[in-house]
């Protein structure tokens, strides 16, 4: 299929990218699938991903009329000097009168085909998991941080969450709002900075021109300046909790200059008063596990609990799209980490993930690849949930092993470790 192309189905129904056209016709679709009540902020929200980003949709028309959408939002993610393209599917709707007639099916299957014929590497979503695991997705944690505002108990001794959280009078005097306009560009080089190193993280594209608009007192966005913007923090805020990482307050992006970490302690502070304030209980923060931002919340003696949440029923789940592709996009970090360590005669290793393969020739200063068919000296089997551990630094090769059968021997298993290794990752952007 091309990008524009149409699909037809057994159903008599057709497949393809929505136009500026579509809006309404997809709004009224997600209005129906999701029970839409006027004027809350799911609807809202719904209403502004239709008519603001219409083009990102997929569309299932029927005689004329679009009975389905789901929409494709496309993330560049860090891994070292390299970047992998992720497309996150999801707003998946069908009219609720049709549902059980096989449209969310055939919708699901030529969403997967799109991504694959568009060169997309892996795939994320969040849903029903024995609906998704058709279509090849399977369940991959999500991690965060937890904050709980309550009474800490300390021997006989009891202290309020307001004292515990309490900024200094330094920190409050050099936390600020956020201001669109004037912080944009600050905030981009902060952002660049602090994730230049770290795997997982978003590569966004940030051209044309600054946002408009003024500082908005009730959005939970802070800036700490101390002459020059040293770090910012954007949190979003919810009437209810809308899942277990998402609290009332969701702290979803933090960036500080690593030369000056008070800047850092100093926005979580703010921000957990402020969100004590608005009445809430917990907070989460889907901040990198990182040993450093670790180190400074406990050298400020901030609480706080580390969760790595592999739901039930309903999943974040991800798919390896394009194996070869995958590997090929990172060719130049591995190339660069084979470098670093022991030198090992050449030698070649098919990969194998479900029905793909890829071929790694592993130089001693380089690694290449081709086509999965060609004979080679050791082979690995994987799933995805494996393969993506590697790629995106939550665990080395050598540490995670389920589900994993490989033949290398002793040397080619170091150098596999060293290729694929455990790196400081970001925690949002792939769950």
């Amino acid at each position: 299929m091309t990008k524009k192309g149409k699909i037809m189905s057994n159903t008599g129904a057709s497949f393809r990218r929505a136009s500026k056209d579509d809006a309404d016709s997809i709004f009224r679709v997600l209005s129906s699938a999701f029970q839409l009540e006027d004027g809350s902020s799911k609807w809202q929200s719904m209403r502004g991903l239709a008519y603001g980003a219409t083009e990102s949709f997929l569309v299932v028309e029927r005689i004329g009329e679009v009975i389905g959408t789901a929409m494709i939002s496309s993330h560049w993610l860090r891994v070292g000097i390299a970047k992998v393209l992720k497309g996150d599917v999801g707003e998946v709707a069908v009219l609720r009168e049709l549902h059980g007639q096989g449209f969310g099916t055939y919708l699901m299957q030529e969403s997967v085909r799109y991504l694959r014929e568009n060169g997309f590497h892996l795939s994320r979503l969040g849903g029903l998991k024995r609906f998704y695991a058709k279509f090849g997705y399977i369940p991959f944690p999500r991690r965060f941080y937890e904050f709980l505002l309550i009474d800490a108990k300390a021997g006989a001794s009891s202290f309020p969450p307001d004292y515990i959280v309490k900024p200094t009078p330094e920190q409050e005097q050099r936390v600020r709002l956020y201001h669109p306009r004037h912080d944009w560009q600050r905030r981009n080089e902060l952002y660049d900075s602090f994730n230049e190193n770290r795997t997982g993280s978003l590569i966004e594209g940030r051209g044309g021109n600054p946002p408009s608009g003024e500082p908005d007192p009730r959005a939970l966005r802070f800036v700490y300046d101390d002459g020059k913007a040293k770090g910012y923090l954007f949190a979003s805020e919810y009437s209810y909790e809308p899942s277990p990482f998402e609290a009332k307050v969701t702290i979803y992006d933090v960036a500080f200059d690593m030369d000056s970490p008070e800047a850092f302690v100093a926005l979580m502070r703010c921000t957990l008063r402020e969100s004590l304030r608005r009445g809430a209980q917990r907070v989460t923060a889907r901040l990198p596990f990182d040993p450093i931002v670790q180190k400074l919340l406990t050298d400020d003696s901030l609480p706080f609990s580390l969760h790595d949440l592999q739901s039930g029923l309903a999943s974040n789940m991800i798919q390896v799209i394009d194996l070869k592709g995958t590997l090929e996009s990172i060719e130049s970090e591995l190339t660069r980490r084979r470098t670093d360590t022991i030198s090992y005669p050449t030698f070649s290793t098919q990969v194998q993930l479900n029905e793909q393969k890829a071929m790694m020739i592993i130089n001693p200063e380089s690694v290449q690849i081709e086509s999965g068919d060609m004979r080679a000296d050791a082979h690995i089997a994987c799933d995805a949930a494996s393969f993506l551990r590697w790629i995106l630094g939550l665990n080395s090769f050598d540490e995670w092993q389920e589900g994993v059968t490989n033949t290398l021997n002793r040397h080619q298993k170091i150098i596999f470790s060293s290729l694929f290794r455990k790196e400081p990752c970001a925690s949002g952007p792939w769950g």
